[in-house]
């Protein structure tokens, strides 16, 4: 089959190459998958330099979520069968033309969801659903910023938090980014790249502030976002796309009885040291029924904003590097 292998750790570039190699080896309670869709994301690139924090064996093909069709279940697999479409999240091994994934975190795909929405679906909502829900303990009637929300990840908490009852005011940069928030549900949207963030929460709250931050982001808006936060608020650390890994003033923690919480969805689904899939199955199998009933409901709305072929990786990398993606961007097998 087709695969991108990397063969040493650095630049996505130049670190990865198209290649012909076997099939991967189905493992115990395995399922094997004929690869739709593959999803491209910022952590992708930390994986392929070596800077995740779990590093898999070299050589390696990168990618950790796919979608596609079910072509062959070890004994006793009862997740899925033969023909199924699903959704899966592999350790590894998702740039290829089949993967292979423990049927712990493989979720059937119900009729009205295509496999492409299906794949936004997944890891980005996945996440947004955990750190909202999970960690944040969201509630309705309460006030949700979203940071960098016209990604996937951020799209996602726009959607999810409307959802949850929430008034949602989601910041990005530039005016389109804006508008794809604004059509997602966002009630208020802040452009970042031109507005003082803080003083825009302020003026979209009434002084009041935020209950919650969700952040994917990181950098420089961080600690705006931190100290736009009401009394007993909580800002959830979900990546830092920007680059830059803040600081966080805990005397600010004190003052205004706020709340830092860390969100690695990784943890749940087997991405980070000590597996945890099996232990935490039940619990993301029943956050995936959820979500995949709202969006057969039409609540949620995944978005696949670009697409590439295999061969076409690293222009696909650049897309999400480059954060000018508006939602979900892809690789397309079939």
């Amino acid at each position: 089959m087709k695969a991108l292998v990397c063969r040493a750790f650095g630049d996505y570039r130049s670190a990865v190459k198209l290649e012909d190699v076997p099939s991967p080896v189905l493992l115990p309670r395995g399922v094997r998958i004929a690869v739709d869709y593959a999803s491209v994301s910022f952590a992708i690139s930390l994986w392929i330099a070596g800077k995740y924090q779990r590093k898999p064996p070299l050589p390696f093909t990168p990618g950790t979520e796919v979608t596609g069709t079910v072509i062959e279940t070890a004994p006793g697999v009862t997740a899925c069968k033969t023909g199924d479409r699903v959704l899966a999240l592999l350790d590894w091994g998702a740039f290829a033309e089949e993967a292979c994934a423990t049927e712990h975190t493989v979720y059937r795909i119900p009729e009205g969801i295509d496999t492409g929405s299906a794949l936004h679906l997944g890891i980005s909502y996945g996440t947004a659903y955990g750190g909202l829900a999970w960690r944040a303990n969201l509630q309705a009637g309460e006030t949700l910023l979203v940071l960098g929300a016209s990604g996937a990840v951020g799209l996602a908490a726009v959607e999810l938090g409307k959802v949850m009852g929430a008034r949602v005011i989601a910041a990005a940069g530039g005016p389109a980014k804006c508008a794809q928030a604004k059509a997602h549900g966002a009630d208020t949207t802040i452009d970042y790249s031109q507005a003082d963030l803080r003083e825009a929460v302020k003026t979209a709250t009434n002084g009041w502030g935020v209950d919650c931050v969700f952040d994917p982001v990181g950098g420089q808006h961080f600690d705006a976002a931190l100290r736009s936060l009401a009394l007993e608020g909580r800002h959830v650390v979900i990546g830092f796309a920007s680059g830059t890994i803040p600081q966080i003033p805990a005397n600010l923690l004190l003052v205004k009885s706020i709340s830092v919480l860390g969100f690695n969805f990784g943890t749940y689904v087997g991405w980070s040291p000590g597996d945890g899939r099996e232990q935490h199955e039940p619990r993301v199998r029943a956050a995936y029924e959820k979500i995949f009933a709202w969006c057969v409901e039409g609540r949620l709305s995944p978005v696949l904003a670009e697409t590439f072929p295999l061969e076409k990786y690293g222009d696909a990398q650049d897309a999400v590097m480059s954060r000018r993606a508006l939602g979900k961007v892809a690789l397309k097998l079939r």
